[in-house]
């Protein structure tokens, strides 16, 4: 068999885990190819993808530089606070989830990589090892009959939907920041084609005038004892609670086992408090509108 770039990335588990120490398997098999990369690097593929990448370059067989236990990504759901780190990790997206809101792991389409372990803010992610020879476990996107490269062919094509999607959103988000660019250069040309009265010169005076104002207005507001202490109160609980949630963010990442569990017990009660208020404040504004 010749020895070429598909040929080996074919042999690659496509898994994406970068354990190899490459941005993926394709990268990995071009680092192959050119030379630049041992033979027994691929931790997920051990010791059968080793003796096959061995066998097409030539080169002897060694032992794994490491082996990946198989395993599924977990979410602790009573954990996660919503914040999409783990989704924007994971190579094939098979995990499901939205901001401030619960992530879910789609265990048939999970290939085992852990990449999204590290970048969760609480480590509520944890990786249970399974009895399978492969993953991912779902194979419906492949054509091969073997389990090993059906496996990999999948993993292959959900990477290679996930990429174009991503270059799809790229390229839908700049099409409609240009044409809402357009759309206001045309309102601007429009406008300085038609008529308008001319704008009175730019007077520093008024500006002063319009500051003096505004302050008086909040003195005026503060005048009463009982306005005074209601405004001193509510600094005073909004800078609270704003260091409060600082000081939970911090504990969490560097903090000890203690300060960690107070921190998460904080986080999820302040997640909780703060869904709250939007569906209250949505309510008002529905009953507002009726």
């Amino acid at each position: 068999m010749t020895a070429t770039v598909q040929t080996l990335n074919r042999l690659l588990p496509q898994t994406q885990c970068r354990e190899c120490g490459y941005n993926g398997c394709l990268p990995y098999a071009e680092a192959l190819i050119s030379g630049e990369a041992a033979v027994n690097l691929c931790a997920p593929g051990g010791e059968a993808v080793m003796r096959d990448i061995a066998g097409i370059l030539g080169k002897p067989e060694c032992t794994p530089a490491k082996i990946q236990t198989k395993a599924l990504a977990w979410i602790d759901e009573s954990a996660c606070i919503g914040c999409t780190a783990c989704i924007r990790a994971c190579p094939v997206d098979a995990i499901m989830g939205a901001h401030k809101l619960m992530h879910t792991v789609i265990r048939n389409e999970c290939t085992g990589c852990g990449l999204c372990v590290a970048p969760c803010p609480v480590d509520c992610i944890h990786m249970q090892p399974v009895e399978t020879d492969f993953l991912p476990q779902a194979r419906h996107l492949a054509a091969s009959d073997n389990p090993r490269f059906a496996a990999a062919e999948h993993a292959l094509r959900r990477y290679e939907w996930q990429t174009a999607r991503k270059q799809r959103d790229t390229a839908e988000r700049k099409a409609m920041l240009a044409e809402r660019e357009a759309a206001t250069k045309a309102k601007q040309q429009t406008a300085s084609a038609t008529e308008h009265p001319a704008k009175p010169a730019f007077n520093p005076m008024d500006l002063i005038a319009k500051a003096m104002s505004k302050a008086q207005t909040q003195q005026e507001r503060l005048v009463t004892s009982a306005n005074r202490e209601t405004f001193k109160s509510r600094q005073l609980e909004e800078a609270k609670q704003r260091a409060e949630y600082r000081r939970a963010q911090r504990d969490i990442k560097y903090g000890n086992e203690a300060e960690k569990a107070a921190a998460l017990v904080f986080l999820r009660r302040y997640k909780a408090e703060q869904e709250a208020l939007k569906e209250a404040k949505e309510a008002e504004k529905t009953q507002a509108s009726k």
